[in-house]
């Protein structure tokens, strides 16, 4: 087979490389064995050197190659950083610029103050730090669904001084000259001047005339704060309306709300119209609230807050099923494009309030209370006293008495609060404690009169359970006198007047009393239940049981439909059938004592003795009223 020459590079020489045939040739003719030996040796040696020097070459070209590739991998990674660079360069001139567009920032500029003042310390920024301070927390004390804090800060071009090469000019005084071109920031200036009588101190918002107010040279204090609320008013306007109903300065909210609520766009009436309505509950006037709200929805149908203000006036008129419809629109329009709530702190937590609320119409107390955890969580107002009926509803009254024990005897004002006495009128109605709700009622009623910005609660929070009381307690007469003063557009107050009825055994009043509430509120289960309920008592099992059906279908998470229809079950001599209704009860309201004590007569009646001693020990070690106590010993003893 013909040799073939290996290829260069390979690490082989070609076979005779270097060596002259014909030389060859001649040498090895001429030459003696010896020499001719000694010449290939040394031709192979020169063999071996080239062989050597290939091989070094080689190595030499691979290095070569390799750092060549290495010098190409890092000039495209510098061209690629390259790149980043100009393009974050790019991106953050243009977030600048974005954000220039967005500015409607409140700068505060350092005032103008004599300068004896400013040798005691009282320099001009000193001074505008001092208003900007009372602002920030004026911010901070207002709860507001209709109009967001907004941005401010006091002027200091020097906050950032990285310098753009070639240009001397910094990033902070970029900024500052994009936000002035670009941007719609106000600006606040101020001066201080000595008077005959003591200082005055002018605040100028943008370019609206200034504001003085005028005090002693130690009332600057005072001067300040009147100053923030200058700024606040002109900077804020609905916001500030909701500051002054907060204090109780309704006077001066009044003064102010009408000229905002003509003014603009339907959607800018609408926000002024609802901040309108905060200020009309706030004064304890649920009717105008409402009113307000209507107003503001006809301008902007999708506005939430307005929706909230109409939802909430409805709720405390007890207006259910009108509470409920405006609670769902509410949760609709918060969660689309319209969502007005102009705080993303809102935005996030306000449904959580108003999904809570919903929860109590349907009678999902459990939901509600979680919601309720969340919301204060969210930092939204704590109330104490949904958080104590929601536990007594669920029939969980070892809860609602520790939350009840939590509640402040005073109120922020340092009168009694209202609270205390309406939270243990509730826990002592639940728990079938009849004197005590009496005694609870008369000195809520007694605290109530003492606080004037609360007494439309008493016809529709107090009286009603008060009268209840009384009608369980014995004095029926009492009872129907309070219950009669009373409005009949309240849900609750007409439901307690069937229950009074039915405390009579007047069963054709009660009927006509819950009829005319269920009717009106085809979402709320609890006319059903109370019907349902007085249909028990009067034995008529067939029929009571219809109206839990109808009950449970408008709550499905209400306990006390199912227990009952558990309990008529029973009064057919169907415990088979009970058993199941009280479980699904259980899911409910697995605190209920009342509920454990019939489940475990129920299987009593079902010959399962073991399971029932379970529940009875389950209701021993929870609430029962007197009559349930005594009903328990007998069930314990046979």
């Amino acid at each position: 087979m013909t040799d073939e020459a290996e290829l260069p590079g390979s690490g082989r020489p070609e076979r005779g490389a270097g060596i002259d045939p014909a030389a060859l040739a001649m040498d090895l003719a001429g030459a003696s064995r010896e020499k001719a030996d000694r010449f290939l040796d040394e031709q192979i040696e020169v063999l071996r050197l080239q062989k050597l020097t290939l091989q070094h070459e080689i190595g030499l070209n691979l290095s070569h190659l390799r750092f060549r590739r290495f010098s190409d991998h890092t000039k495209s990674a510098l061209e690629i950083l390259a790149g980043l660079i100009i393009l974050l360069i790019a991106s953050g001139l243009g977030a600048m610029v974005w954000d220039a567009t967005q500015d409607r920032d409140l700068v505060v500029e350092a005032f103008s103050v004599p300068p004896d003042m400013a040798q005691t310390g009282m320099t001009g920024a000193v001074l505008a730090a001092r208003v900007l301070d009372r602002f920030g927390q004026m911010q901070a004390d207002t709860f507001s669904i209709v109009q967001g804090a907004g941005s401010y800060h006091r002027d200091n071009p020097e906050s950032v001084r990285v310098e753009i090469p070639e240009t001397g000019i910094s990033l902070g005084e970029l900024s500052r000259y994009l936000r002035d071109w670009l941007g719609s920031e106000t600006r606040v200036t101020g001066d201080l001047v000595h008077t005959q009588s003591g200082v005055a101190l002018t605040v100028r918002y943008g370019a609206q005339p200034g504001v003085t107010l005028e005090g002693g040279r130690n009332d600057l204090d005072r001067l300040a704060q009147s100053a923030a609320e200058k700024i606040f008013a002109a900077a804020r306007p609905l916001r500030f309306v909701d500051y002054l109903s907060r204090k109780h300065r309704f006077a001066q909210a009044e003064a102010i709300i009408p000229a905002l609520a003509m003014q603009g766009s339907e959607h800018a009436r609408s926000l002024a119209y609802s901040s309108w309505a905060a200020l009309q509950m706030f004064e304890g006037d649920m009717y105008g609230t409402r009113d307000k709200a209507l107003v503001a929805v006809r301008l902007d149908p999708k506005n939430p807050s307005a929706l909230a203000w109409l939802s909430a006036a409805e709720n405390n008129l007890e207006h259910e099923e009108g509470a409920f419809e405006n609670l769902s629109a509410t949760l609709r329009s918060s969660h689309g494009s319209a969502h007005d709530l102009l705080d993303p702190r809102m935005r996030a937590s306000l449904p959580v309030f108003w999904t809570m609320f919903r929860d109590e119409l349907a009678g999902d107390f459990s939901d509600a209370i979680t919601g309720l955890a969340k919301a204060a969580a969210e930092g939204l107002p704590y109330y104490a006293n949904h958080h104590v009926w929601d536990s007594a509803a669920e029939h969980d009254l070892g809860q609602a008495r520790r939350v009840a024990a939590a509640i402040p005897a005073k109120s922020r004002d340092g009168r009694p609060n209202f609270d205390v006495p309406l939270a243990q009128l509730v826990i002592s109605v639940f728990a079938g404690d009849w004197p005590g709700a009496v005694r609870w009622g008369a000195n809520a009623d007694a605290v109530m009169r003492a606080t004037p910005e609360r007494l439309w609660e008493e016809r529709r929070d107090l009286w009603p359970p008060w009268a209840y009381a009384l009608a369980r307690n014995g004095e029926l007469i009492q009872a129907e006198a309070l219950i009669a003063r009373t409005p009949l557009d309240c849900d609750d107050c007409v439901r307690k007047r069937g229950r009074i009825a039915a405390a009579a055994h007047d069963w054709a009043g009660a009927t006509r009393w819950f009829a005319m509430v269920s009717a009106r509120s085809p979402s709320i289960p609890f006319a059903d239940t109370d019907w349902g309920e007085m249909l028990l008592d009067k034995g008529d099992y067939d029929s009571a049981i219809a109206r839990f059906q109808i009950a449970h279908r408008k709550g499905p998470h209400f306990a006390d439909p199912l227990e009952m229809w558990g309990e008529a079950l029973m009064g057919k001599n169907r415990s088979d059938l009970a058993l199941a209704k009280f479980e699904e009860a259980n899911a409910c309201a697995p605190n209920w004592g009342r509920l454990h004590l019939k489940w475990g007569e129920a299987l009593v009646y079902a010959g399962r003795k073991d399971e029932a001693n379970t529940q009875f020990a389950s209701a021993a070690r929870l609430q029962l009223s007197g009559s349930e106590k005594s009903e328990l010993t007998r069930d314990l003893r046979s």
